[in-house]
């Protein structure tokens, strides 16, 4: 009867953890944390890549290979020594353009998804870590969040995990809309604000025929796709 219910109480935590957070992705003791949250690891890109820094003052520079660590949340970039070094805090950067992916400097970095006019839509991903000791019946309990990132992942690998520790690692997404130097939480008050006449017009009536949550991926793309349309 105790183990069913210890089962059952760790089945809701594990649903309410889901229902909060994007994604959760549970790493067994001893396996590679990085690889198993993704093919690159926690890395935006496969490899590191050129990118075009551009200034609030208006220059801009590309200067060396430059990839966003997502654990960590800093831009990293790789020095004439071959070493990989976090870029730091920059309040002169207005933005960074890679090939295919822009993301804008506002206390952190935010990637553009889609722009409509001079609005863009752009998404913050956070993710936290969790170790979790491995008790009776194979149950996990929780103990403390990984803090000390350098201790746990060297680029795209892990080392010195815990035996007989499990690691949860949760990703959400807090998604924005930005028109200048103004960056506000994507809500349709925010949005309406944002748009030009024609476009709130627009933007009122898409809405007003399609259910769309401005906490989910999917409709923000098709909102703004149908703007642009």
């Amino acid at each position: 009867m105790k183990y069913c219910l210890c089962l059952l109480i760790a089945c809701i935590s594990h649903c309410c953890l889901l229902l909060a957070q994007n994604r959760s992705i549970r790493v067994k003791a001893g396996e590679d944390l990085a690889q198993a949250y993704s093919p690159q690891g926690f890395y935006r890109f496969p490899k590191f890549g050129k990118a075009v820094l551009y200034f609030t003052g208006g220059n801009k520079n590309s200067g060396p290979l430059f990839n966003y660590n997502v654990l960590s949340g800093a831009m990293q970039f790789i020095n004439p020594a071959g070493d990989t070094l976090d870029m730091g805090n920059n309040m002169a950067l207005d933005s960074m353009v890679f090939d295919q992916t822009a993301f804008v400097y506002k206390d952190g970095f935010l990637e553009t998804v889609a722009s409509v006019d001079s609005v863009q839509l752009l998404k913050k991903l956070i993710l936290k870590t969790q170790i979790e000791n491995v008790g009776a019946y194979g149950m996990s309990n929780n103990t403390a969040s990984i803090t000390s990132m350098k201790s746990y992942f060297s680029g795209t690998s892990v080392y010195n995990l815990v035996v007989n520790q499990d690691v949860v690692v949760t990703e959400s997404t807090t998604w924005f809309f930005k028109n200048g130097s103004n960056i506000v939480k994507a809500s349709k008050s925010n949005l309406l604000k944002l748009l030009p006449a024609d476009k709130a017009a627009k933007a009122e009536s898409y809405l007003k025929e399609n259910k769309t949550s401005f906490d989910k991926e999917s409709d923000l793309k098709k909102l703004m796709a149908a703007l642009a349309g």
